[in-house]
């Protein structure tokens, strides 16, 4: 029974907030085992060769661990051997493009996939999506929205895999598909030292913070800012503050306060490839820190409840804040 804030929060974060710990543990095994698989595809020839050093990367919110409910998709960069392959230059530099030149005369099928002599993603994504499509178990494969990757849909779980093939350069990024043909820079292992240095600095209670902020943004922001925007907003956050909230309605109302100011300013990309990753125009960006604004009023008014012993209206205010999966006051 819910009888306390604590134990709501407890419950809420539990059941509703929190992967469940049985089917992550089943969702990696399966992930790895379709690593193995795509290994198979590149030994038998069927795909280009991988990769010789690290020939995989997982990246996004299911890797940082700051995923939430529903489990619906993870994410697998492949990295395949680039062959002798070039570009005309491998300098990070912002919404640049790489073109990627297969000169090998030897190179084993990614001539195949070339407009003249240019590696073309589509054509490589393509052939992924077929080669994918095939393994026994996998229900479908399909382009994903943005033609980054191939989205792989199974038959017996609820998740989908995204899978997005890329290369390493001789600089230390990866480029992956643009989208359009070509090819553009990323490196997620910066995404995921940066999130973990954050939870580290606080004794591993961001990442929880995250991803009960994340139901938050789900219920009110929704999709007008991204997963990822939305997570580096909540590093900033966290690591501007001289001391972290010890509970789960202060650190509410600590973070409400801090996106309310946040959401307002460009974002550049940590990674520095994508320039300001807050595509919002001025008044969306008022209105949205309007809206977390108010929300961190409702949060001070149920702190206040809590500390005058009257729970349930405090409940009650958690509870139409986080909607209706927030457990009721003793139920």
């Amino acid at each position: 029974m819910s009888d306390s804030v604590k134990s709501c929060f407890d419950v809420f974060m539990r059941d509703s907030v929190n992967l469940d710990p049985e089917r992550t543990t089943t969702a990696r095994a399966s992930r790895d085992w379709l690593v193995h698989k795509i290994e198979n595809l590149a030994d038998n020839g069927e795909i280009p060769p991988l990769y010789n050093g690290t020939n995989h990367l997982f990246f996004g919110s299911f890797a940082r661990n700051t995923k939430i409910r529903p489990l619906d998709d993870i994410d697998i960069m492949i990295v395949f051997d680039a062959q002798g392959c070039t570009t005309d230059d491998v300098t990070k530099i912002t919404r640049k493009t790489y073109p990627i030149y297969v000169n090998n005369p030897h190179a084993k099928l990614l001539p195949d996939y070339c407009d003249g002599n240019v590696l073309n993603s589509r054509k490589m994504i393509e052939t992924i999506k077929r080669e994918l499509g095939a393994i026994p178990s996998y229900s479908k494969a399909d382009i994903h929205r943005n033609q980054e990757a191939v989205t792989l849909q199974l038959s017996s779980y609820e998740w989908n895999y995204d899978i997005v093939p890329c290369f390493y350069t001789t600089t230390g990024f990866f480029i992956i598909p643009d989208g359009k043909g070509s090819w553009k820079g990323t490196d997620p292992r910066i995404d995921l030292n940066r999130v973990t240095q954050a939870n580290q600095r606080v004794n591993g209670a961001l990442l929880p913070a995250i991803r009960l902020m994340k139901y938050w943004k789900k219920e009110h922001w929704r999709d007008e800012v991204s997963s990822y925007l939305f997570e580096n907003l909540m590093i900033d956050w966290a690591n501007s503050l001289y001391s972290f909230p010890m509970t789960y309605p202060q650190l509410v109302k600590s973070a409400l306060d801090g996106l309310s100011s946040l959401i307002m300013r460009d974002y550049y990309d940590p990674k520095g490839f994508q320039g300001s990753i807050n595509d919002l125009d001025l008044y969306d960006r008022r209105r949205l820190a309007i809206m977390a604004s108010q929300d961190a009023s409702e949060a001070s008014t149920a702190i206040q409840y809590e500390q005058n012993y009257m729970t349930e209206a405090a409940i009650n205010k958690w509870f139409k804040m986080f909607g209706n999966e927030f457990p009721r006051h003793g139920k």
